[in-house]
C-alpha cells in the first residue's frame, strides 16, 4: 500500500502555519504548548504502524523546514558524527531529563504544563531551524529526540512486527 503523504503541495504550508500557530501563539497562549504533547502521542501511536511512520508523513516540523528553507539552505551533507546513536540517545535522554525536571518543579497547572512543552518547542525549533540553514533542510531529523524514541520503539519488534521483551 502507497504510503499517503499528507504534507505535500499547499497542504504543507499547513504545517508552516501548525509551526507559526503553536510557536508564536504559545507565547500568548501557553495551552497552545499542550499540542506538543498532542505530537508526541501521535508519533508514538503511529509508531506501531511503522518505525518513523509520523516522521516521514505526519510531523509538521519536518515538512515546516522542507517548506521554509528548500530554497535558502547551503544543502550540505550533516557530519557523520551527528549520526551516532549515542549522540542521538544522549540528546533525546537531556530532552526528556528537561521536560521531567520542569513538569515536576513548575508544572501545576495546565498553562504552566502548556508552557514547559511550548518553550521545548520552541528549542527545538531554533535548533531545527539553524541547522536547516547550514545543513540541509531537514537535518534536525536525524537527531530529533522524536525520532529517537520512535527508532528506540521500533526496535524492540521482531521481524513480524510484534513487540518483544528484548531491546
Amino acid at each position: 500500500m502507497k504510503p499517503i503523504r499528507l504534507y505535500i503541495g499547499k497542504k504543507k504550508y499547513l504545517s508552516v502555519l501548525f509551526v507559526l500557530a503553536v510557536g508564536v501563539g504559545g507565547y500568548f497562549y501557553p495551552l497552545l504548548g499542550l499540542l506538543v504533547i498532542v505530537l508526541i502521542g501521535l508519533a508514538i501511536g503511529l509508531n506501531f504502524r511503522s518505525t518513523r511512520y509520523f516522521c516521514g508523513q505526519v510531523c509538521p516540523n519536518g515538512a515546516s523546514l522542507s517548506a521554509t528553507l528548500s530554497r535558502v539552505s547551503r544543502k550540505r551533507k550533516l557530519p557523520q558524527s551527528l549520526y551516532a546513536p549515542e549522540l542521538q540517545r544522549g540528546l533525546c535522554a537531556f530532552m526528556l531529563f528537561c521536560m521531567v525536571n520542569l513538569m515536576v518543579r513548575f508544572g501545576h497547572g495546565w498553562e504552566q504544563v502548556g508552557r514547559i512543552f511550548w518553550t521545548i518547542y520552541v528549542i527545538s525549533l531554533g535548533i531545527s531551524y539553524t541547522m536547516g540553514l547550514f545543513f540541509k533542510p531537514r537535518s534536525w531529523c536525524a537527531v530529533c529526540p522524536m525520532g529517537t524514541l520512535q527508532d528506540t520503539l521500533g526496535s524492540t519488534r521482531n521481524s513480524k512486527g510484534n513487540i518483544t521483551a528484548e531491546s
